[in-house]
């Protein structure tokens, strides 16, 4: 994939600049969510900040944010500066290695990958919400454009032991927002995650997996024809460095990316102690609207759902207009099913059944519908308002009838 002045994309025939190189260097050494990294490069600059990290002084990095004149908030958020940064540099300096750093490089260069970092356009703006805890870079497999369809998009998670009827309502309302072209965003995981990527792909709608390892390494393997679906029509994306396994924290950190790629979050199944729940909290404390499906009380797959609605943190979900309206869009008014006879009173209710589309004299359709004359002839006149009965030289008639 070449690359071009303004859409900065690192492949095999890229050579990374000092500031790029810099931010895979995060990558490497700090594990996801590392607040205070993102607080020394968004500080000093990601390269400052890796070079007074190599020189490996904690005191002499506590310097230049005092310099920066920012030790202020960083005492505000992580306490005792010195002692945090000694503690860091413990945690970083053994990942700095460049056999690491080459690993990573030789990778690229034999698979169609890639990454980019903040300064990238392709890079998905809503990441950066996440403040300190966004990523340094994002790796990737597949086209790096469908991170800017984002723009726009839905997270859909949910149990791993997904039930028929849980993949069945994923499926439908992903496939009732393709004319809004909505991209889907979710962990390629079995059960959930797995129904609205294929749903998403079966739409032609954009889908995004975000892995808790290495994009060269596809977790969970059973879901390897999918990734490779999403890989030729999407992407998959993993702020890890190849090479990198999935553990517990990775999981619980790369829900938090899936929270901010995405508009908003829709919970489809989920038990109590579910993976998703930490995703919709991460969507919360965002700002971001939280959606679930409701299940039956006596469903353990349901119960982490029906707690989000019951909590008031999350939106009772029950078709795709309440999920557009999730998403901040307007609902689509065909797909409305209006009865204008849902308005009427008792009186015009009772004179429109005792109507049909063959006129009818007024006192015969008053007597059928056992109203007075003048009962019936104030009932005519809404009836006609709400262009639901027309009067004729033959009498009244019904419109619409069948």
């Amino acid at each position: 994939m070449p690359v071009t002045e303004g859409d900065r994309v690192i492949t095999a025939d890229t050579e990374p600049n000092h500031q790029e190189l810099a931010s895979i260097w995060f990558s490497i050494m700090c594990e996801p969510g590392d607040e205070f990294a993102g607080y020394i490069r968004h500080s000093l600059g990601v390269s400052t900040a890796l070079r007074f990290v190599k020189a490996g002084n904690s005191a002499e990095l506590v310097r230049q944010l005092t310099q920066a004149r920012v030790q202020d908030i960083g005492t505000a958020r992580f306490g005792d500066l010195n002692r945090v940064a000694g503690e860091a540099l413990a945690r970083w300096t053994p990942r700095l290695s460049a056999t690491a750093l080459t690993q990573s490089h030789d990778w690229l260069k034999r698979s169609k990958s890639w990454l980019i970092t903040p300064q990238s356009e392709f890079w998905p703006e809503n990441l950066n919400h996440l403040g300190w805890a966004a990523p340094a870079v994002l790796w990737g497999r597949g086209s790096p454009m469908a991170l800017t369809a984002t723009n726009q998009s839905l997270s859909v998670v949910g149990s791993r032991g997904a039930t028929n009827y849980g993949a069945w309502v994923t499926g439908e309302l992903i496939t009732e927002l393709r004319p809004f072209n909505i991209s889907i965003v979710s962990g390629g995981a079995y059960g959930i995650d797995a129904a609205a990527h294929r749903a998403a792909l079966a739409a032609g709608l954009t889908t995004v997996a975000v892995l808790a390892g290495g994009v060269d390494r596809l977790y969970p393997a059973g879901n390897h024809e999918l990734f490779d679906a999403i890989i030729a029509n999407g992407a998959v994306v993993s702020e890890l460095p190849p090479g990198s396994s999935p553990t517990k924290w990775r999981f619980l950190q790369r829900n938090r990316l899936i929270a901010a790629m995405s508009d908003a979050t829709l919970v489809v199944e989920a038990g109590k102690r579910s993976g998703s729940i930490s995703t919709a909290n991460h969507a919360t404390e965002l700002g971001r609207p939280v959606g679930a499906i409701p299940g039956p009380i006596t469903a353990t797959s349901s119960h982490g759902c029906n707690r989000l609605i019951q909590s008031g943190q999350a939106e009772l979900i029950q078709d795709d207009d309440d999920v557009l309206n999730l998403l901040g869009l307007h609902s689509r008014l065909s797909s409305i099913d209006f009865d204008p006879t849902d308005n009427l009173g008792p009186l015009e209710t009772r004179l429109l059944d005792a109507l049909s589309i063959r006129p009818i004299e007024p006192t015969t359709a008053a007597q059928k519908a056992g109203l007075t004359i003048v009962e019936a002839n104030v009932a005519f006149t809404q009836l006609n308002l709400a262009q639901l009965a027309v009067s004729t030289e033959k009498g009244w008639a019904r419109l619409g009838a069948t």
